[in-house]
């Protein structure tokens, strides 16, 4: 079994993926009425506030660790596109943190005695170091797939290219 070490691509994501599983646990969202009593505030994580956002957070941790776990048991072998794969997750996960930021979720209303209380979504600080990790996810894959790359081609160059 031929084991190499990870590049540095590699290293920058799946650190971050692994702040990403921490970070999901934090409160994201911050819940409160948007009427003038403000009877109530409470925090939301990721895994409680976003339906399909947590599914590939989920899927992209996971497909980040299976990178790494890859590259640890099939060394120079495994294939680069795996790289990609995660830098392709990892920007598709910015733009929805992204999103979720600029529009925080409708978390609904309900009707008390005193009338129709609205529950509004506040974006709380987690989310924005959600957002910097998942570009670190992103930017991991794009350099530990150009590393992988310029590895491949520096391997298949015959000595007499030079």
């Amino acid at each position: 079994m031929q084991s190499r070490r990870l590049n540095s691509g590699e290293k920058v994501a799946s650190i971050s993926a692994i702040c990403l599983v921490v970070l999901m646990f934090l409160d994201w969202f911050g819940l409160k009425d948007a009427g003038e009593l403000e009877l109530f505030s409470v925090g939301r994580n990721a895994w409680e506030a976003l339906d399909y956002v947590s599914i590939v957070l989920g899927i992209t941790i996971a497909v980040v660790l299976a990178m790494v776990v890859l590259r640890f048991a099939i060394g120079s072998k495994a294939p680069a596109s795996t790289d990609l794969l995660v830098a392709i997750l990892g920007t598709v996960l910015t733009l929805l943190i992204l999103y979720r930021i600029v529009d925080p979720p409708n978390f609904g209303s309900f009707r008390e005695t005193w009338g129709i209380i609205t529950i509004e979504g506040t974006v709380q600080f987690p989310i924005f170091l959600a957002l910097a990790v998942a570009l670190g996810v992103a930017a991991g894959g794009l350099l530990a797939a150009r590393e992988e790359m310029l590895r491949r081609g520096r391997a298949g160059e015959s000595p007499s290219s030079r």
